[in-house]
């Protein structure tokens, strides 16, 4: 995977507990009605089963995905159509998947506490699971070298793993009260960044597992979802509390005031040119440019909540999956005129996100 173009935003979200949110389903559907698009993607996809986490290959030809039972699949991302069978890599509850960058591994963090992993083409197991977590894991990222893991889970804790032997790296990173929902890479590998139920953003060195500064406070509840750029001096996390925050990797300040969603944030976007995208429990994006100004009016992407984003090498293309078991493909625009899209690409065929009035499409 060319890490250096793409963000490793989607591997650090942290997935919303399915018992809560499912109880809160038929409110959180009303309320999405509301705004829903009537504009219907033709890039959409139907899912057999909603899906915990999206991730695209190196050259954008394919999304994985995952669902909550376990189940993986692959689509061709154009064309839409499965490219394999699913293949069953658990059998618990899954929060967290990534694809290697060499794109030959699927890594599955499960209910179990297990890491495994699995050939992303023919579907077989590989290697011996790597066992060290007590409870779920929440959240995955992986080096640009792909040579090593960082796992977040349940228990508190926050583990590296060589990625080809398959042993722990150092001892777990503590100092999170409760679940680390989510983790992500930053400083080119050098940072990992932690978030957790207790509402602090954690940075450490990935080196030595030492932390780095502060924790950094501002959110009032549960962080769910981080986004970096592998070489960017920003930090994002969204919150139960709706709102996305942005902090200074190198200080304990925060960037400008919070951006305000509409809903709990699940997961979070960010890219090269500092835009952040944010996807909500009620199914909306939100944007936002690097100084904080939003972009055009939320977009209702999906009937309800939007818990992964991926986005294409060139960032011309965000890739949104829904829990209403549904994958769409939005064409990203920053303020230039839209050039015309090649027809093989099919970029000018899904919906816009420029719109600047009040109305999404």
């Amino acid at each position: 995977m060319n890490t250096e173009a793409r963000t490793n935003a989607h591997t650090g979200t942290g997935m919303p507990d399915r018992g809560s949110e499912h109880r809160r389903g038929d409110r959180l559907r009303r309320e999405a009605a509301a705004v829903r698009s009537t504009t219907r993607a033709v890039g959409e996809i139907t899912t057999p089963r909603e899906l915990m986490v999206i991730d695209l290959t190196s050259d954008d030809a394919e999304i994985v995905g995952v669902d909550y039972i376990g189940s993986v699949y692959r689509w061709d991302r154009l064309l839409g159509q499965p490219l394999s069978d699913p293949v069953q890599v658990h059998t618990r509850t899954v929060y967290a998947m990534l694809l290697t960058p060499d794109d030959h591994e699927i890594v599955i963090g499960g209910g179990d506490g297990v890491l495994r992993r699995w050939d992303r083409v023919n579907g077989t197991p590989l290697g011996d699971p790597l066992t060290g977590h007590r409870s779920r894991v929440r959240g995955l990222a992986v080096t640009r070298d792909g040579r090593e893991l960082v796992s977040a889970s349940q228990d508190g804790t926050v583990r590296r793993w060589d990625r080809a032997a398959g042993s722990p790296l150092g001892e777990p990173l503590t100092g999170h009260a409760g679940t680390v929902r989510a983790v992500a890479l930053a400083a080119g590998g050098d940072v990992i960044v932690t978030a957790g139920q207790d509402g602090t953003v954690r940075r450490w060195n990935r080196s030595d597992g030492n932390p780095i500064g502060e924790p950094l406070v501002g959110h009032g509840g549960p962080i769910q979802a981080l986004a970096t750029t592998p070489d960017g001096p920003v930090i994002a996390s969204g919150g139960r509390d709706g709102t996305v925050r942005r902090w200074d990797l190198g200080s304990d300040r925060p960037v400008g005031p919070p951006l305000v969603a509409d809903s709990p944030v699940w997961s979070l976007l960010l890219t090269r040119d500092g835009e952040i995208t944010a996807g909500t429990a009620r199914g909306l994006l939100h944007r936002w440019d690097r100084t904080g100004q939003r972009i055009g009016a939320a977009v209702a992407a999906h009937s309800w909540g939007v818990p992964s984003l991926a986005v294409t090498r060139d960032e011309s293309e965000l890739v949104t999956c829904g829990w209403d078991e549904r994958i769409r493909r939005w064409a990203r625009v920053t303020g230039e005129p839209t050039r015309s899209a090649r027809k093989e690409t099919r970029i000018d065929l899904v919906p816009r996100l420029e719109i600047t009035g009040t109305t999404p499409f």
